[in-house]
């Protein structure tokens, strides 16, 4: 069995409230329909607080990267070239937390293999080979990207990192995702590209796998890796997804997709707990991907769940809004914190394009 010893996180140093963000949404809009609608989006999105990696949207700083306010003119180069500038200073903050956690540094841990994880972003070389060279790592190392896979992608790493760690008990894992959605903000006019100017953040967490046999041998807290479980929805492949476009990363992000995700939300518990060889009854805590605050509250009522059963996900949400891939880490990591929880599971589940569904099953160690 694998274990998640360790996440770190981390954040842009820009933060602006909700209320400053759709001050400058008003303003580069500069249409009354459009203003009315995003008064809507905001004033019940759960988020207080966004975090981006460019100063643009609040407009009281007084500089901008982008976007001052007018529509912007930046293309995708433009945009993918400030990536590549400010997402490895993000994901090396996200790794140095995640080793600040378990008292060590990453040359004594000794990382055996890397995993990166981003679909705001892409090059080559990629954030792995910089990682490589920035953290002084083996230039022999296991390295492998996860791209393009949208808010779920974290699973995916996680599932390699599980079969690596099964196949091999001396493997110590790093995985880190970046996001930087801010970077693709566009004024167009549409519920897909409004919703995501309203929900989306910039992001970054990292974590160290390894196996119980290590895990057990330095006494470590830890999440064991129990299993996942996997479906595509037929019905839902139009409803969420990515184009690359000459201006940015165009997010698909359909306003039927917290419906659709609760027609199916108790069949998928049922197929995945049945994989687990477990009862849903006996979950215990819950790590939804807070992908918006619709989407918690429809399977809160769905699986008939409390409040308290979800507030790591509307926690996460009001603190920093939906940052794609590492927001469940995030999610994990806050329920990784609470004490005097050994052997009770937490059951996780994400959303991503296709309509694709990933679960996951951890337990407190």
């Amino acid at each position: 069995m694998s274990k998640i010893i360790s996440i770190g996180t981390a954040l842009p140093k820009y933060h602006t409230k909700q209320s400053e963000i759709l001050e400058f949404m008003h303003l580069a809009y500069d249409n009354k329909v459009a203003s009315r609608k995003l008064n809507v989006l905001f004033n019940n999105c759960g988020i207080h607080t966004r975090y981006s990696a460019i100063p643009d949207f609040d407009k009281a700083r007084h500089e901008h990267i982008f976007f001052n306010g007018t529509p912007s003119k930046a293309n995708v180069e433009d945009r993918l070239t400030v990536f590549k500038e400010r997402a490895i200073p993000l994901a090396i903050d996200a790794i140095n937390n995640s080793f600040k956690n378990i008292n060590t540094s990453i040359n004594d841990f000794g990382i055996t293999h890397l995993i990166t994880v981003s679909c705001t972003g892409m090059y080559a070389p990629g954030i792995d080979a910089v990682l490589i060279e920035r953290l002084n790592l083996p230039k022999d190392i296991f390295h492998t990207s996860v791209n393009f896979l949208g808010c779920n992608a974290a699973f995916h790493a996680l599932k390699i990192a599980d079969m690596i760690s099964k196949t091999d008990g001396q493997a110590k894992i790093l995985i880190v995702c970046v996001e930087l959605c801010t970077l693709h903000f566009q004024t167009k006019d549409n519920h897909d590209n409004l919703l995501s100017n309203t929900i989306f953040g910039d992001g970054a967490a990292a974590v160290i796998i390894t196996s119980e046999k290590h895990s057990n041998e330095n006494k470590q807290n830890s999440l064991s890796i129990n299993g996942f479980y996997s479906l595509l929805l037929d019905k839902g492949k139009d409803l969420m997804g990515w184009n690359i476009t000459p201006v940015n990363f165009e997010m698909i992000l359909d306003a039927r997709i917290p419906d659709v995700l609760g027609d199916e939300v108790n069949s998928i518990l049922i197929n995945a707990t049945k994989k687990f060889n477990i009862t849903p009854e006996v979950i215990t805590n819950w790590a939804i991907h807070p992908g918006g605050k619709k989407i918690i509250d429809v399977i809160k009522n769905k699986l008939d769940l409390s409040d308290e059963d979800v507030k790591a996900s509307y926690k996460i949400l009001d603190e920093y809004g939906n940052m794609s891939s590492p927001t469940i880490l995030f999610v994990l990591n806050e329920l990784m914190q609470e004490k005097n929880k050994q052997g009770q599971t937490i059951f996780s589940i994400g959303f991503g394009p296709g309509l694709s569904i990933e679960t996951a099953l951890f337990s407190y160690a």
